[in-house]
Order: structure tokens, then sequence, then C-alpha cells
């Protein structure tokens, strides 16, 4: 099929405000705020490569023409290039002081001319597009590559695209319940001529998903009710389309309000029964397949930095993401006695977090390997982790003597003849990561 080749000026490009990899956002400012907050290193990065040695000839990047602004191009592949290319541009598009001066300093510094016409190959349609864009994202290369998607970037890809994953939320909800189901009602969920799509209808309504007891978190399923009282109501739904009912009795808004209010009073979710905290819906077995996922590859104790290229956790408390930002920042054999303080520092107030937000009692005189048990027995009593994958967290906790414990951890801070090197730092951290892959991803 043919595709137009154009030199288009960066002035006319737009950043995707609908990108999977941050799902849809207001504004292209917003735009290189998510990426400088989530991918800083990695767009400074490819900044200064871009200016040392110019845009990659073998990456090609793709547009499609703006709808709105004739002679205005909308960026589909190639959004992290363009953020880069806008900000040595302008770095006044950095609202950071610190890294506007950065940016200014790479312009400053560039070994070539930075690229004002980029070429592009232009689709006709989304369609065409997107056909392209599942065969890219491989390769991180500290952020000069091609950054791979994640488990949830790649949802919504194939939610936008109608694929599989499109009816991912309403599959993570039959999912998580399917054990609780009889024999009759699961076959006929899990059979073929199960509508998902009428299931989808209606848990896309927040007005349904609040009679049901179950949110939407960034488009993963959680549950604000107990579990029977959410059961209560989701077993009707889902015997009701698995008897056929027809998606006519439910096709709007109104329709769905009626039908949740016809609802028996024994299918009728008792809202007075909250939990404290909303839970993830998540099938009992797939905890461990789920947060495994979400891991960075593993990587060598030799490496740059403390933390792995490619591992990324969405913090909302603002000290932690400052540390964690530092810790990417620092190299290990230039800093390690900073990286080492930061690290311990990173560890306990993660927890501590973690054991916060899960309403877990700890005494303020706890240490820190007390406190990481605690984290660790709940993960374990939730089933959000597996025995393997708390081996490495479990063993600085028991091992005193071991170089990866809590007495090591303790002796960042507190001995000054101890001296850590930059492969024991990177040994810990790959250690303790799949602890922090979990906790990380049961506090968003």
């Amino acid at each position: 099929m043919p595709y137009e080749r154009l030199d288009i000026p960066l002035a006319r490009l737009r950043l995707n405000k609908e990108n999977d990899r941050h799902g849809p956002l207001p504004s292209e400012p917003d735009c290189i705020a998510w990426m400088l907050e989530h991918l800083g290193d990695e767009i400074r990065n490819l900044a200064t490569d871009i200016a040392e040695r110019g845009l990659s000839p073998l990456d090609g990047m793709l547009a499609l023409p703006d709808p709105n602004t004739k002679g205005d191009y909308i960026v589909w592949e190639g959004n992290r290039r363009i953020t880069a290319l806008k900000l040595l541009d302008n770095p006044d598009r950095c609202s950071d002081p610190k890294l506007r001066r950065k940016f200014a300093a790479i312009r400053g510094q560039a070994k070539v001319n930075i690229p004002r016409k980029i070429e592009f190959v232009v689709a006709d349609s989304v369609e065409e597009a997107d056909q392209w864009i599942e065969l890219r994202h491989q390769g991180p290369q500290d952020g000069v590559g091609t950054l791979p998607w994640d488990a949830m970037q790649k949802s919504r890809h194939l939610q936008r695209l109608g694929k599989k994953g499109r009816y991912a939320f309403s599959h993570a909800v039959v999912d998580s319940i399917l054990d609780k189901l009889d024999d009759d009602l699961k076959a006929k969920v899990t059979g073929k001529g199960f509508k998902i799509s009428t299931l989808d209808r209606l848990l896309k309504n927040p007005e349904v998903r609040d009679f049901l007891g179950i949110a939407s978190a960034d488009g993963v399923p959680r549950r604000f009710l107990h579990e029977s009282e959410v059961l209560k109501g989701l077993t009707k739904v889902l015997r009701d389309i698995a008897d056929g009912m027809a998606v006519g009795k439910v096709y709007d808004a109104a329709k769905q309000r009626e039908y949740i209010n016809g609802f028996p009073p024994e299918h009728t979710p008792n809202q007075q029964r909250e939990v404290k905290d909303s839970r993830p819906m998540v099938p009992p077995a797939q905890p461990s397949q789920v947060q495994s996922k979400l891991r960075g590859p593993r990587p060598s104790h030799q490496r740059k930095y403390l933390v792995p290229a490619g591992v990324q956790y969405s913090i909302k408390d603002t000290r932690l993401r400052a540390i964690f930002h530092e810790l990417r920042d620092l190299e290990l054999n230039d800093y390690r006695n900073a990286v080492s303080v930061l690290f311990r520092v990173f560890v306990e107030l993660s927890i501590e977090l973690y054991l916060d937000h899960n309403s877990v009692a700890y005494n303020d005189g706890d240490n820190l390997s007390k406190k990481a048990e605690k984290a660790a027995a709940h993960m374990d009593q939730q089933k959000w982790a597996s025995k393997h994958e708390l081996k490495g967290i479990k063993a600085a906790i028991a091992s005193p003597h071991n170089p990866l414990s809590f007495n090591t951890f303790n002796a960042y801070v507190h001995n000054r003849h101890f001296h850590p090197t930059g492969p024991d730092l990177a040994t810990a951290w790959d250690n303790v990561q799949s602890f922090l892959d979990i906790l990380y991803a049961h506090l968003k």
C-alpha cells in the first residue's frame, strides 16, 4: 500500500495526546511534562545523542495528518524523539528550571545541526498506522533506543484497536471471580457464546460499576466493597448475559440504570460494606505472573547505575519519587556512598508507605528488618507474591551476616568503616527488586 514520505517542519508536528505510552492527555505541554516525569533520564539521553549524532537514519517515524489543522501532523511513532527535539529547539518548554538548563546546555554543545525538518512516513488512516506500530518497541538502551511497552501500555493499544485487549477490563473482572462461580455458570462464561461485549458495555458505565462495588484505577479493576457483596451483583449480571440477555436491554445508560434498579434484594450489593482500601481484582493463581511482567530486564551487577534501565515505578509520594530519580542519576562507582545511603532510605520509606497504605500496623521503634518482614507477610497473605519473588527480601531479613542483609543496609548509614562497592549495591538492588516491584504495583 502506498505511503507518502515528507520532510515535515518541527513546528508543524504535534505530539500524540492519545499515545499508548501514557494514555489520553489534554495537551502537548502535558505530553512533554509526562515524558519528563516518567522518562526524564531517557529523554535527556536521547536529546544528547541527537545533539551528538543526529537522528538515527535506521529508525523511521510515522505521522497522520492532523484533522483539525491543515498542514499539521500528529506524531504516531517517534513521540520520544520529537519530544527531545522540541525541548532542544526550545528548552523553555520544560517547566523544571534545572532540566531546562540541561537541555539548553545540550543544545549549546551540539556537534551536529539540530534537525528542524524531519522525514516522516505519512499514513492515510489510524488502521494503516497501527499495523506498523505493533512491529516496534524493543531495546531500551538507556533511553537511546526504543523503549518497549509495558503490559498496561500494550493493553491500552490493543483496547484502542478493538483487538484482544479491548475488553481487558471486563476479562480481568471475570477472571478474578471465576473460581467463585458454580460450574454451570463458569462453563457458560468461559464458553464461546458468552457476550463479553455486553458485560463491557455495562462495566464502562461508572454508575453500574459503583452499584457493583467495582472501580477502575487506570484501567485496572479494583473492588471497594467486600468480595461477597461484589459477587451478589456480578453473579447476576454474568448469569443474565450467559442466559441470553439481549444487549438492547442494557444498550444505554438509562436502560442500564433501569436494569440494576430491578435487581432483587438478594442480588443487590450492600453499599455499606465498604473495605477500608480498595482491593485489586486479580485471579488467585495469577498475581505472581502479573507482577513478573512489571519487572525490567535482569541486568548485570556491573552496570553504571543502581536502578537498571527499564525499571519504572509510578510513585505518587513526592519525596520518594525524588529519591528514586536521584538514584537513577548517580553513577554507582563515582557516588557509591551517596547511593548506598539513598538506597537504604528509599527501601525503608517505601516499606513504610506500603504498610501505611495497606493499614498494616507497625511500631515507630521497629527496625527495617521488622518492617520488611511485615510487608512481605502481608504480600504473602494477599497472594500478591510467590515464595520465589519474596526469596530475596526474606534472605535479607533472616541472614544477619549475609552481605545482602539489612545489617549491611544499616552499615551503609551508620558504620564509617564500611565501604560499599558498586557491584555489591547493584546485586543488593537485584535481590530486593522483585519485592519493590510488587510493593509499587500495589501502591497505585
